[in-house]
């Protein structure tokens, strides 16, 4: 018979050991711990003096005291930390299990789990998918290394301003810089042990420790890495198919009301979104979502568990453009037969987006738990955002697929206009625009004049200021320099897909 449930205990009622979850905790609503679980509070304290007050008010009187910047070659071996504050802040975090870290650890597990869990999801909730993932993380290293090192790395771009010119570097940037390398350095060696010996035992945690080092290349920049990382994950899949599979979780006796299947879920979602969105703009055909497969219809995910908020039907039409688009490169010039077939079903795929309902999506991706966060008529211009950026994206591939027969496409400014009309409407809704990258870049490489330019540029400040992520300085590079070489040769056909972009 199984123990009886900490839920239960808690209560101070007898538990009836039923199950998990058990018949008790079942019928009170109440979620089934068999272990005492991580507990959050708001502010920096749970008693005393800080109670209530925000972590940001400290980082204000902690860099008062920042002593000045570091002057470092290289990172040296004695540089086993660097920290920084001046002194310790107080932490929200109070479990036993972290006692045995460092403050900078601690205050860097609490920066994660105040800022960036938020950050990386739709609308944030009690059943926050990141935030969970700290559960993991206290019985892993590796994935621990990898919080503290997104968590660093996100601290220390929040010290950059989005058109910085000049070199120079704040301590807390100098001194969070040095932290993000040392965490990242001891994640990715413990990583690479990991997949080297992989244990059944750490296979989620292993899967959840490269998702989130593809987010960490997202704050670093946004190039190329996030390739390699997938790559990693999906020989990890290949290694253990089941891992991913529903049934994998029902010999899991720890898990507590399916978190771990969920969990589980959100991380094969998140590895096919990357695929799909970045695929879009890379040179190579990424073969990941052929590995991980889900039953969008049979596991639908509410809405608040969502990363980007952007339709199931329209990563679809991504990624069907993105097949096309690397289609073009191995298609015989003179098979025109092949050629027009590749043309029609781009079109058919174009007339699909096209009349696709989003207000329906935005409906039926409600639940009724999630009345009081979503607004449904906002959520629908979300996906009308990705709607319009799929048909532009799905145009100019049209677009080239026609060019290599000498025929002249039709002009699309209307979805341009449109577009940009819909971004604007959401620019006041933080949660929303804060997802809308990979549709600003998109609209960007169709801007025609200046006004329309310097709007995008002012989208994308926009979306630095609320996520610090250095994708987005590399989006306005890349758009501004696409610009300047279309002023002087006059080119509209945008020559920058294929770079290997992750523009999330």
């Amino acid at each position: 018979m199984r123990a009886a449930c900490w839920t239960c205990r808690k209560r101070t009622i007898q538990c009836d050991r039923t199950g998990n979850p058990c018949s008790k905790c079942e019928k009170a609503g109440l979620e089934c711990f068999e272990a005492r679980p991580l507990r959050w509070v708001k502010g920096v304290a749970i008693r005393g003096k800080m109670r209530g007050h925000a972590l940001e008010e400290d980082y204000k009187v902690a860099n008062r005291k920042s002593h000045p910047p570091l002057k470092l070659r290289s990172i040296s071996p004695c540089i086993q930390k660097s920290l920084a504050f001046t002194r310790p802040p107080p932490l929200a975090l109070q479990d036993p299990s972290t006692e045995d870290l460092d403050w900078s650890s601690r205050f860097y597990l609490d920066y994660y789990n105040i800022r960036i869990a938020k950050l990386f999801i739709l609308y944030d909730s009690p059943s926050n998918p990141f935030r969970s993932l700290l559960a993991y993380a206290v019985d892993n290293s590796t994935l621990k290394m990898s919080i503290m090192a997104v968590a660093a790395r996100h601290f220390a771009n929040s010290a950059r301003p989005f058109n910085q010119t000049d070199d120079t570097s704040s301590p807390r940037f100098v001194n969070a810089n040095v932290d993000a390398l040392h965490f990242k350095n001891r994640a990715i060696k413990a990583l690479s042990s990991s997949l080297s010996h992989p244990e059944p035992s750490q296979k989620d945690a292993t899967m959840a420790t490269i998702l989130l080092l593809i987010f960490l290349d997202i704050l670093e920049s946004g190039i190329d890495g996030w390739k390699y990382h997938l790559h990693g994950a999906e020989g990890l899949v290949k290694i253990s198919q089941s891992m991913l599979e529903p049934d994998a979780s029902q010999h899991n006796t720890s898990d507590s009301g399916g978190t771990v299947e969920e969990t589980r879920r959100f991380v094969a979602r998140q590895f096919s979104l990357v695929s799909t969105i970045g695929g879009a703009l890379s040179s190579s055909k990424s073969t990941l979502h052929s590995c991980i497969n889900l039953d969008e219809g049979k596991y639908q995910e509410s809405i608040i568990r969502s990363f980007l908020g952007c339709p199931a039907f329209l990563l679809q039409a991504i990624r069907c453009f993105s097949n096309q688009r690397h289609a073009i490169k191995t298609l015989q010039m003179h098979d025109d037969a092949l050629i027009q077939e590749r043309i029609r079903e781009t079109q058919s795929m174009l007339h699909l987006t096209a009349n696709f309902d989003c207000v329906e999506w935005a409906s039926n991706s409600v639940q009724s738990k999630d009345l009081q966060t979503v607004d449904i008529e906002k959520l629908s211009l979300l996906s009308v955002s990705y709607r319009t950026a799929t048909s532009i994206y799905g145009n100019q591939v049209l677009r080239a697929l026609m060019t290599s027969t000498g025929t002249v496409t039709s002009d699309y400014d209307g979805l341009v206009r449109e577009l940009l009309d819909v971004i604007d409407a959401l620019k006041c809704e933080d949660a929303l625009f804060k997802c809308l990258l990979w549709p600003t870049f998109i609209v960007g490489l169709e801007c025609q004049n200046e006004s329309e330019q310097q709007q995008v540029m002012r989208y994308l400040k926009t979306l630095w200021d609320l996520t610090c992520c250095l994708n987005i300085i590399n989006a306005s590079t890349i758009l501004q320099g696409h610009w300047r070489q279309k002023h002087f040769d006059g080119n509209s056909v945008p020559d920058v897909l294929g770079q290997g972009w992750l523009l999330v």
